[in-house]
């Protein structure tokens, strides 16, 4: 009788634990279903920059369902600013600026400027070059005026 016991307290041991795997393996098949298991990404796929604040290598999230979190330090703006000052590896895809999951990470990995968001600098017009191009604007005005004329003469005979 003793040995009945004991298989029935082992039986209904490996019972409980069978019904936590079970649960456990309903919930994560759940959660599957829902789509809010974080999406892979290959390491070359061009993403927009619009779209890139939200990978995990950023600090943001985006899950199979479609939920997005966008990084709470970079910003699209950060992400052109580094481009544009040839820190951060972009390129131009279908008209778009794109960035690769291992380019994002060679940037972070020397040490990328946590939330600076970099101006874009504009060279300052000096005298000469605003005069030149007064003059050029003068000289294609005059030039337009010429040819409006010379159609209107035509125009007349």
């Amino acid at each position: 009788m003793a040995d009945f016991d004991e298989m029935a307290v082992e039986f209904e041991l490996d019972m409980q634990h069978l019904r936590r795997k079970l649960h456990s393996a309903l919930d994560l098949a759940q959660i599957e279903a829902m789509g809010m298991t974080p999406r892979p990404f290959h390491e070359d796929t061009p993403i927009k920059l619009s779209d890139a604040i939200y990978l995990p290598v950023l600090g943001g999230e985006v899950l199979r369902n479609g939920q997005r979190t966008p990084s709470p330090t970079f910003t699209k703006r950060s992400l052109e600013g580094a481009i544009d000052a040839g820190l951060l590896e972009g390129r131009l895809h279908r008209g778009k600026m794109t960035v690769t999951i291992k380019a994002l990470r060679m940037w972070l990995d020397n040490g990328a400027p946590a939330g600076v968001k970099v101006a874009a600098a504009k060279p300052a017009r000096t005298p000469a070059v605003k005069s030149n191009r007064e003059r050029e604007r003068v000289v294609a005005s005059n030039a337009l005026a010429r040819q409006m004329l010379d159609g209107l003469k035509t125009n007349k005979k």
